[in-house]
């Protein structure tokens, strides 16, 4: 009878709790105080698909735009905008094709956008690398990914002068990642190595390729290899207050890297919509939530995901721990059978900023607390018409700026770049 009294005791000490508490769970840490920024929160979007309103303002997020326009010289001609990295004094950007040789990198002026120089060089011996992927500049130097290469290639940024290989210690081409002190993140996802599927949702190492931690998804492994693996795509990721991020699909779970240690921070409940493992790629896949994109502010982790051939959003406030989910019509990938999931583009936010483009997966980040716009002659149009009818924009000026810069894109000319700062 006493042990059942006592039984009865805790279970109405648990209903009593505010379930507050099952969102925001401080993760174990010797810290004497938990930084807000570490704790675990469960954002429960299978229960809360219930659209609010049509689209989120873009000033919500963002406080401030400036535009660049990427000087065109000889040497300099962009082609297909790949990764960008804007840094405290330059703007870099990899791009594929259009040019003869291929450059890895182009660099420009930070403020002026005068064409610098092109970093890199193409072939395999010593500091060569043939097809850029990605760009990450770190006080003197600029890190260079290539999609053939398992290493980043080091230069100065001063001079473009090679330094140093850094080898990654997982054999696959890194996308994204993010430059610590003597530290490499990155992301190696899903990938076959030594005849086997291996998964690892992110990886810190040193400069020699040593491991320091892995984060690495619980998942039986039973069934699969590398004739028989599930179709994942790559993960999600992003740097919030030099906190490098990664959205993993095998776990529902958002983790982040603090330093050499990889703590979760977000679990996104996603109940009947979460996309079976075993699930080969299918029309079904329209049936579960896909995520493509996230944005976080010091108020809210902002994201985008497809779901039943419709482009959902959600804005998790981290602050009163509201949920508010809005869906719009979306294109989807020209209809080709079997790809019936897959969501192209659909605006998800009303720029009142400066009313440039508001579709939120065409802002790509290029550092940690700003994305860009490129606007270039095959979207020009399209952007100068939206640009013209929008009204009630916060910087009525910059939208002058804007559309005067579009009129002077000539049919040879570089990029516009419009950045956009996150409010911190």
């Amino acid at each position: 009878m006493k042990h059942l009294l006592t039984l009865c005791m805790g279970f109405f000490m648990l209903l009593s709790c505010d379930n507050k508490s099952s969102q925001s769970a401080a993760i174990a840490t010797d810290e004497p105080e938990v930084n807000e920024d570490t704790l675990f929160r469960v954002i429960d979007l299978a229960n809360n698909l219930k659209p609010c309103s049509d689209s989120l303002l873009l000033s919500d997020i963002v406080e401030d735009v400036e535009y660049v326009k990427l000087e065109a010289a000889e040497k300099g001609l962009v082609g297909e905008m790949n990764h960008g990295y804007v840094s405290d004094s330059a703007i870099f950007y990899t791009s594929f094709g259009n040019t003869t040789p291929l450059p890895h990198v182009f660099m420009f002026d930070r403020f002026t956008g005068k064409f610098i120089r092109t970093i890199g060089k193409s072939g395999q011996g010593p500091g060569e690398m043939h097809w850029p992927v990605g760009v990450v500049a770190k006080d003197s130097l600029v890190y260079l990914s290539s999609d053939y290469r398992d290493e980043l290639f080091v230069y100065k940024i001063r001079n473009g002068k090679f330094v140093r290989c850094i080898p990654l210690n997982k054999p696959y081409a890194a996308w994204y990642y993010y430059i610590g002190d003597n530290r490499v993140i990155h992301f190696p996802f899903y990938n076959v190595w030594n005849g086997k599927y291996l998964m690892c949702d992110m990886s810190i190492q040193d400069f020699e390729g040593n491991i320091i931690q892995e984060q690495t998804p619980d998942v039986d492994y039973t069934g699969f290899d590398y004739r028989n693996r599930p179709n994942t795509g790559q993960g999600v990721v992003w740097t919030y207050k030099n906190h490098p991020n990664v959205y993993s699909f095998f776990t529902d779970t958002i983790y982040a890297a603090f330093g050499d240690t990889i703590r979760p921070r977000y679990f996104l409940s996603l109940g009947k919509y979460k996309r079976p493992l075993q699930l080969k790629m299918s029309p079904e896949w329209k049936d579960y939530i896909i995520f493509h994109h996230f944005l976080e502010t010091k108020d809210c982790l902002l994201g985008n995901f497809g779901l039943e051939q419709k482009s959902w959003f959600f804005r998790y406030d981290k602050k009163s721990k509201e949920i508010k989910t809005w869906k719009q019509d979306a294109k989807l990938w020209d209809n080709l059978p079997g790809f019936e999931w897959i969501i192209r583009s659909a605006p998800g936010i009303t720029n009142d900023i400066d009313g440039c483009s508001d579709h939120l997966r065409k802002m790509n980040y290029v550092n940690e607390n700003q994305f860009a716009i490129c606007i270039t002659q095959d979207n020009m149009d399209e952007i100068r018409k939206i640009v013209s009818e929008s009204t009630n924009v916060k910087f009525p000026e910059k939208r002058q700026q804007l559309l005067e810069l579009i009129d002077s894109l000539g049919p040879d000319d570089n990029p516009i770049l419009a950045i956009y700062k996150l409010k911190d």
